[in-house]
């Protein structure tokens, strides 16, 4: 038979985890015609629920789901967490052109999530291992090693928020060099930045408003684990430099405009992650897409450890700042 290129669902990364995880498109190597099992998982010590995507390879203009399957997840401790079934929306966000029918794709993923009561059961450095059952026969386990704790440092005047995300001013047109600490067993930094207000806070500017999203998210790498310095926001956006308007970039290629409320994310990301990611814009190292899980089907069982800054763009000081 000949190998064919089947799209698959792949959960974002970051910002998607407010609260629900995005979804894009990417694609995985099988058969002709084949129907393989895709599960798709990335835990994270930031969240109380974890979340685990199912579905099939596209079959024509259809993505379907493993209904009925049984979803575990066990600690180190021996103890399993039981996945329970969930409507899509728990685990995805279907983007604009699927909704709207532009791409005619008909997604019935199926998504199970952890019990709401377990708190923040997945910690930095620990192991993890997965096992799916579903009402087919098919069986899949995964295992992943969460990367190692990790700290924002430099940012001595911000305040620690109750849910450990930490929030600061900064001046307007200021860079803000961002570092952190090593984390053991990571293979990949990855940034991302959400910046809202940029509508009303460029207006005037000569930017046609219609080029401007609300919100623009833009994202940063760092592909060795010492690399742990990256200076926002000049150093944030290189895969998406031609997505966007050009002047845009530049109005904030050398710091934020007065009024921008921004969203930084800097996340530890295992092996298994960044082999899933490795096609596409995401490729340090080659288009590949390695399977990180065994037995009936294909897919991604990952792990990252997420560190969360906000800042409040506006002059004039005041309490905890980010400089």
């Amino acid at each position: 038979m000949i190998p064919a290129r089947r799209r698959l669902l792949v959960p974002a990364l970051l910002l998607a985890a407010w609260p629900a995880a995005g979804c894009t498109l990417a694609e995985v190597t099988t058969t002709q015609g084949e129907d393989v099992l895709v599960v798709e998982s990335v835990l994270r010590t930031d969240r109380d629920l974890q979340q685990i995507l199912l579905h099939r390879t596209l079959q024509g203009q259809v993505v379907g789901g493993a209904p009925g399957a049984q979803v575990a997840v066990q600690r180190e401790n021996g103890a399993r967490v039981v996945f329970q079934e969930a409507p899509i929306e728990a685990c995805t966000s279907i983007g604009r052109r699927f909704r709207s029918g532009e791409d005619s794709l008909d997604i019935r993923a199926t998504c199970y999530v952890s019990p709401q009561t377990g708190g923040r059961w997945v910690v930095a450095g620990g192991r993890y291992t997965l096992d799916v059952a579903t009402r087919e026969g098919e069986r899949v386990r995964g295992s992943t090693q969460v990367p190692a704790s990790f700290d924002l440092r430099g940012l001595t005047g911000a305040a620690r928020l109750r849910n450990g995300d930490r929030r600061c001013i900064l001046p307007p047109d200021t860079p803000l060099p961002l570092v952190w600490s090593t984390s053991a067993g990571t293979w990949a930094y990855l940034t991302e930045m959400e910046v809202r207000g940029l509508r009303g806070a460029l207006a005037g500017s000569g930017i046609d408003l219609e080029d401007i999203p609300e919100p623009l998210q833009l994202t940063g790498v760092s592909v060795s684990a010492s690399d742990t310095t990256l200076l926002v926001p000049a150093e944030v956006g290189v895969f998406e430099r031609f997505s966007y308007n050009q002047d845009l970039l530049r109005a904030i290629q050398d710091g934020f405009p007065e009024g921008a409320q921004v969203t930084l994310v800097v996340a530890a990301t295992d092996r298994n992650f960044v082999n899933a990611v490795r096609g596409g814009a995401f490729n340090p190292s080659g288009n590949v897409r390695i399977s990180s899980v065994v037995g009936d089907g294909v897919g991604v069982f990952g792990s990252l450890v997420a560190r969360t800054v906000q800042l409040d763009v506006h002059a004039g000081g005041g309490s905890n700042p980010c400089l």
